[in-house]
């Protein structure tokens, strides 16, 4: 069980979804700019803007609700 010791492990216990990108970053291989969007798969990000109902239907595409 993942504890507020465990920061990663308490964030994939509560299902966040991380870039594919954000590890090259922490490791100063890439700029933010570079850093793909989970939602999207852009870099930089193309969502629409946050609230909108597209915004959710990528949230709910991403998490395979329909």
């Amino acid at each position: 069980m993942a504890t507020l010791l465990d920061p990663v492990g308490l964030l994939d216990a509560l299902g966040a979804v991380w870039s594919p990108d954000l590890d090259a970053y922490a490791e100063g291989c890439t700029d933010a700019h570079r850093i793909r969007c989970v939602l999207c798969g852009t870099a930089p990000c193309t969502c629409p803007p946050f609230g909108t109902p597209a915004y959710f239907a990528l949230i709910d595409q991403r998490r395979s609700r329909r």
